[in-house]
């Protein structure tokens, strides 16, 4: 269904509905209200297992993820917002939480509720209002669609307050420092050998695991390994010595583009296989990266960080910045193959002298260093039982 039918369904269905929306029910949505990611699914999965006083809904418009999820967590959980009857369970809840949009759409929702914008990343990049190539329609709808609708919008930190009001146009009381529900798993001891021997089943003798996550790019493949000195026999045989396997994460569209370098020590670690992998980012002994925020969450387990930034200008240009890129990119950025082979090593053996530079830009963006689902349910029950009182009063 297009947003335009949902906020068409979604008012009329307004008008329609008399009860006024339970408090202890909670509903749950991420992208396009397809996808079962982002802060939105830690949350929820907390709030099932935690929280017996409240009964959560996840939104899944995908028939055949929602039937998968529903085979795994219980048909109970999963709805949609795609016919009347889905509507109106989302507008029977008191709560709703969204790292992406909304469960649906329509102007007014936040009367009688509170929604919740949990977001998905540090907006290093200009995001939402601020995005340079966002459409003035597009700007007076988001405004009007999402903005108004969010009683407040999550961050990370007190550095991050002012971007994310500006950025969705909203007061800066608005914006809470609460942290991310994703990042809980980060502060979890996963085992590296049971969650990537259930991803690949078998894998070569190993005691080293790279990730490498660069930023999908909408003017161009990325060059994924940007040195004019680049030598796929020659990292094979790096990784085999170092007993290392390499991990390349694109987004799908880029999938075709990784196939070349693919061999017995790097493997893709795509959407298909992961499609949330912030849950155990801890795992792996080093990042690579170029524009993408998730070594923000990686900044959390403390280890080292590698920038190939080859297209800087032409990126920055296009998308712009919040923060000034060198100031808050904390680690090497290699610009011949040796120097990469060599900072790979360097890093994960223990020679690191980006130690000190990473605990600086954790400290500017990542305020909440511990779980934090459990606190956020706390502060959203405490506005409950306070507008609770109030009525009664």
């Amino acid at each position: 269904m297009g947003k335009a039918k949902n906020l068409l369904m979604t008012q009329v269905s307004k008008h329609l509905e008399n009860r006024k929306p339970d408090p202890y029910v909670w509903v749950f949505s991420s992208v396009d209200n397809c996808h079962y990611n982002y802060n939105s699914r830690y949350l929820f999965e907390y709030v099932k297992e935690n929280l017996k006083e409240v009964t959560p809904y996840f939104v899944i418009n995908d028939d055949g993820l929602r039937r998968e999820l529903s085979e795994k967590y219980g048909e109970q959980y999963f709805i949609e917002t795609e016919t009347p009857e889905g509507i109106r369970i989302v507008l029977g809840a008191g709560v709703w939480f969204t790292s992406a949009g909304l469960p649906v759409y329509g102007t007014g929702l936040k009367k009688n509720r509170l929604i919740i914008n949990l977001w998905h990343g540090v907006p290093l990049k200009k995001i939402a209002l601020l995005d340079p190539n966002l459409k003035k329609i597009a700007r007076i709808y988001f405004k009007k669609i999402f903005s108004d609708n969010y009683s407040c919008i999550v961050t990370t930190s007190k550095t991050l307050v002012p971007v994310m009001a500006e950025s969705f146009h909203v007061p800066r009381e608005r914006v809470k420092v609460w942290g991310q529900p994703r990042n809980d798993r980060i502060f979890e001891n996963s085992s590296l050998c049971e969650i990537l021997g259930n991803i690949y089943g078998t894998l070569p003798e190993y005691k080293k695991a790279v990730l490498y996550a660069p930023t999908f790019r909408d003017y161009g493949k990325t060059w994924l390994f940007p040195f004019e000195d680049f030598d796929g026999a020659k990292l094979e045989r790096f990784l085999e010595e170092e007993k290392m396997l390499l991990f390349l994460r694109t987004h799908i569209k880029e999938e075709g583009n990784v196939k070349p370098y693919l061999s017995e020590r790097v493997r893709y670690l795509g959407n298909d296989r992961a499609e949330d992998i912030t849950g155990f980012l801890n795992i792996f002994d080093l990042l690579v990266t170029d524009y993408s925020s998730i070594y923000i969450d990686y900044l959390l387990t403390g280890k080292p960080i590698v920038f190939l930034p080859y297209d800087k200008e032409e990126y920055l240009n296009g998308r712009g910045m919040n923060f000034d890129y060198d100031d808050v990119t904390p680690g090497p950025k290699p610009e011949t193959m040796d120097e990469f082979l060599q900072c790979l090593k360097d890093m994960t053996d223990g020679r690191d002298r980006w130690m000190e530079e990473r605990g600086r830009v954790n400290g500017m963006f990542n305020e909440v260093t511990n779980p934090c689902s459990g606190a956020i349910c706390r502060r959203v029950l405490k506005k409950i039982e306070a507008s609770t009182r109030e009525l009664v009063q």
